[in-house]
């Protein structure tokens, strides 16, 4: 039986906890489902589905290094949940701007019941950015680091940033993120790798394979924030391209017949400030969830500038092209 067809309340109720009623507002994007669900500065959202409940994880801000909502509708109220990383391990240190920045987190469920974290942080050691490893009987932690070292890193080469789990049907696990070592800059152009780790998601097994590079003008030299789809007919990969504060930042999906690809980009872009009739700018950092059902993403906010709320919409699928 179909699922009924979720409405996106933007009323005080989904915000209360999160914002003043002030700054509520009906930003739903026109044609779509798509509202914003939280309305603070909650970047490159990651969410899970546990047990009836709602986990939305994010880029550390508020005194968090890990952020940290739960709720038990996809619609909200959100609650603000206490640091779901309070602890670092000793090869995070401070970034250029004096933080400790911890960014774009993953958040899954292993075989055991436990739970896998993954994050990116500074590497102290070589200036670059890498991807750390935590774990939890709880998905709202505390998740303690599981070495002292980053799980992928690349000293001297480049960033490697936007962790991202995918388990296969046949219980293969991988991680895939996005990689910009030989680039000249930082942010590009990229590539976005898969590296086949573990069955606890605790040590690579394999050598990264290339699956979708920054190629055309409109990403400007960079892809990244992957979130990879296992459908009947074969694999999407979602995307981001371009800069997230560009005003031209985007999601987009690609499609291929294995995980390893090759492949095929689709063209135009699935979410992008026109189409979603100009309420999101930089709408990125997707996830998807609910067996494909939702998807959230961030988006500007109006104030302060650079902050990034959660948005979401619901997501309806012919064969390997999701649709809003």
């Amino acid at each position: 039986m179909p699922r009924p067809c979720r409405h996106l309340s933007l009323t005080a109720a989904v915000l209360l906890l999160l914002a003043p009623p002030a700054a509520l507002a009906d930003e739903r994007a026109a044609g779509t489902s798509a509202g914003k669900v939280i309305d603070r500065n909650f970047p490159d959202p990651d969410v899970l589905s546990h047990n009836g409940e709602y986990y939305a994880y994010a880029t550390n801000t508020a005194g968090s290094n890990v952020q940290l909502a739960t709720a038990t509708d996809a619609e909200g109220p959100w609650q603000r949940q206490p640091d779901a990383l309070p602890s670092l391990p000793p090869w995070v240190g401070p970034s250029e701007n004096g933080g400790l920045n911890v960014w774009a987190p993953d958040v899954s469920e292993r075989s055991d019941g436990t739970f896998l974290l993954y994050y990116t942080a500074h590497h102290s050691g070589s200036g670059h950015q890498c991807i750390g490893a935590a774990v939890a009987d709880s998905p709202t932690g505390p998740f303690e680091p599981t070495s002292p070292d980053p799980l992928i890193c690349a000293p001297g080469q480049g960033d490697v940033i936007d962790p991202a789990s995918f388990v296969d049907d046949d219980g293969s696990r991988y991680l895939l993120y996005k990689d910009s070592r030989g680039s000249q800059a930082r942010s590009g152009p990229s590539t976005i790798h898969m590296r086949p780790v573990a069955a606890d998601g605790l040590a690579p097994t394999g050598r990264d394979v290339p699956l979708l590079r920054a190629d055309r003008p409109e990403e400007a030299g960079v892809v990244e924030a992957p979130t990879l789809v296992r459908r009947p007919q074969g694999y999407v990969l979602l995307y981001s391209g371009n800069t997230f504060y560009s005003g031209d930042y985007f999601t987009n999906f690609a499609t291929a017949p294995s995980p390893t690809g090759p492949f095929t980009k689709a063209p135009g872009a699935l979410l992008s400030r026109e189409s979603l009739g100009g309420a999101v700018t930089n709408p990125g950092g997707q996830d998807v969830f609910d067996d494909g059902e939702l998807i959230a993403f961030h988006g500007d906010l109006a104030e302060p500038p650079g902050d990034r709320g959660m948005w979401m919409a619901e997501l309806s699928w012919d064969g390997l092209n999701p649709l809003l």
